[in-house]
């Protein structure tokens, strides 16, 4: 792909890209960088060169990608309203004890989201209850796992959790439940006692571009819009489609840095792992010919925790992803984009 000369004057990956808009084609420019909890009482500390973690061109499924929820989201999109807060990981039970049932709780400034993580469980006659729960040490928290799904088993009468269409228990005749695996995290705000309990689907990752409420926000892609728009954004698309955060983990106000994080039981042993978001902020120039220099102080639109399979040769990592734009050049040789940091908060 045609990219614009780029001077990069900091530590992080950038990668400048052109995305379409509403109105034209935008030369984006993508800014991540990647802190490591190396040692818990020191704080984060930023990866070295060959441990910053790359972008992700498209989102990378927990398993097979025409079943399976998100695992990492995909970097790439034009913009964000707000900033996403994603947790990628497993969760643990206190003290590595097995247990029927334990909290999970993520919390960033003044964000929060609880989960409750159970055993084994399955429906009982009819979907009408549930058993009790077998003792578990660990849990991936992937949304297959929470409430949600899809029964198409009768194609003129489709049901579907269209919140979370990976999961399990939405079905439209309870008896096809019977004695099958029930969802084994739950919001502990909205518990589940039957197959018609219905509650919000319950995660902390990121949500899917087929999910409620992303996909009401991705603009309509009919004959007209294929007539008279394409490759342009429809005119109803949302910026609020390219937010991935589980409700709740989204914070209308960009998040500054700095912001303090509480983790209960993501990490073996169990626990809470506290730490400070680092304070980074970026100022990107684009460089055209034949027009005045922009400059952008781009906000921060994406923390990503990754406490997944965390051990001394992978520590729990935060990815933090910053992105601004501008119309693009007839020709990328004829503009620079340039990418240093900024005093935080000037």
């Amino acid at each position: 792909m045609d990219q614009p000369p780029i001077d990069n004057e900091t530590e992080f990956i950038a990668h400048p890209q052109l995305l379409m808009d509403k109105d034209g084609e935008k030369l984006v420019t993508i800014v991540k960088a990647t802190w490591e909890l190396v040692d818990p009482s020191a704080g984060l500390e930023l990866a070295s060169e060959e441990r910053m973690r790359p972008l992700w061109f498209a989102d990378v499924p927990w398993g097979k990608p025409e079943i399976a929820s998100i695992a990492y989201p995909a970097d790439v999109c034009l913009r964000k309203p707000g900033t996403d807060v994603i947790v990628v990981g497993t969760a643990h039970a206190p003290d590595a004890a097995p247990t029927p049932s334990f909290d999970v709780l993520v919390r960033v400034g003044a964000l929060s989201k609880a989960l409750k993580i159970f055993g084994l469980r399955v429906w009982e006659k009819g979907g009408s209850g549930l058993s009790e729960a077998r003792p578990l040490t660990q849990l991936d928290l992937k949304y297959d796992l929470a409430w949600g799904g899809l029964d198409d088993t009768d194609p003129e009468r489709v049901v579907e959790e269209s919140r979370n269409p990976v999961g399990m228990g939405c079905v439209r005749d309870g008896n096809q439940l019977t004695h099958q695996a029930a969802p084994q995290i739950e919001d502990p705000a909205f518990p589940i006692k039957h197959f018609k309990t219905a509650p919000p689907p319950a995660g902390v990752g990121a949500i899917g571009r087929n999910y409620e409420p992303r996909r009401q926000y991705a603009g309509t892609y009919d004959e007209a819009w294929q007539e008279l728009r394409a490759p342009l954004l429809p005119a109803d698309f949302d910026d609020r489609f390219n937010s991935c955060a589980s409700p709740g983990l989204c914070s209308p106000v960009p998040l500054r840095g700095g912001e303090s994080v509480q983790l209960l039981n993501l990490l073996p042993g169990g626990g809470v792992t506290s730490f400070n978001l680092p304070r980074a902020a970026l100022e990107i120039d684009f460089e055209v010919d034949g027009r005045e220099p922009l400059t952008v102080r781009p906000m921060l639109d994406t923390v990503l925790i990754d406490v997944l399979a965390v051990s001394p040769d992978k520590p729990l990592a935060v990815e933090m992803v910053w992105r601004a734009h501008t119309l693009a050049p007839r020709r990328m040789k004829d503009s620079r984009v340039i990418v240093r940091e900024a005093a935080p908060g000037v």
